[in-house]
């Protein structure tokens, strides 16, 4: 496996470029993960210098982390611990979620669309301006391994078509730090 690493308004350099893939692959060796793909992106605004790390683990996990200091070594050593604190949390159900997801994984294709609300409000009419249209898939997932996958990729919501009852769900990250999951009701009184 190939680490991409990348620098958006920062040059990145060829020790950093070393201490990226080194704590990569000890990363890899110490949670035996055989990754699809990595990608470690330094950015910089102002004096800030942020580091974003994602690995695709395959099945249509991802895990993600990032870290903003002023020093781009030490925001590179606080992703690899924020990304470890997520192997930990979720190694149990990770290792059951292969195990468990061997016959069956089934995902439904989708559209994703990309939408620039900035624009929107230049065009007349009842149609937004779509910057982005991509295919996805929406995974068969368990509520917890919805709220795993959540969780590993850092994100504000995942829709997933949920294994109990076979109807979409959304699974959020709430404002004041919990999860929430909505989930479609058969009682249809008000």
């Amino acid at each position: 496996m190939q680490t991409q690493i990348t620098g958006k308004k920062i040059e990145v350099s060829e020790a950093l470029r070393h201490q990226v893939e080194d704590k990569v692959r000890d990363l890899c060796k110490k949670y035996d993960l055989s990754p699809l793909e990595c990608s470690a992106t330094f950015s910089k605004d102002g004096p800030m210098i942020r580091c974003d790390l994602e690995m695709h683990l395959g099945r249509g996990v991802y895990v993600r982390a990032f870290e903003e200091t002023n020093d781009a070594y030490l925001s590179l050593e606080q992703t690899i611990e924020t990304f470890e604190k997520r192997l930990r949390r979720h190694k149990k159900r990770l290792i059951d979620h292969y195990k468990k997801r061997d016959v069956i994984y089934e995902k439904t294709p989708a559209f994703q669309y990309v939408i620039n609300p900035q624009a929107e409000k230049e065009v007349e009419g009842e149609h937004p301006l779509i910057i982005a249209e991509m295919k996805t898939e929406i995974p068969t997932l368990t509520v917890s391994e919805a709220v795993m996958h959540l969780d590993l990729a850092d994100a504000q919501a995942i829709l997933f078509n949920n294994v109990a009852h076979n109807q979409l769900n959304v699974v959020y990250r709430r404002a004041d730090g919990n999860i929430g999951w909505i989930a479609p009701s058969k009682n249809t009184q008000s």
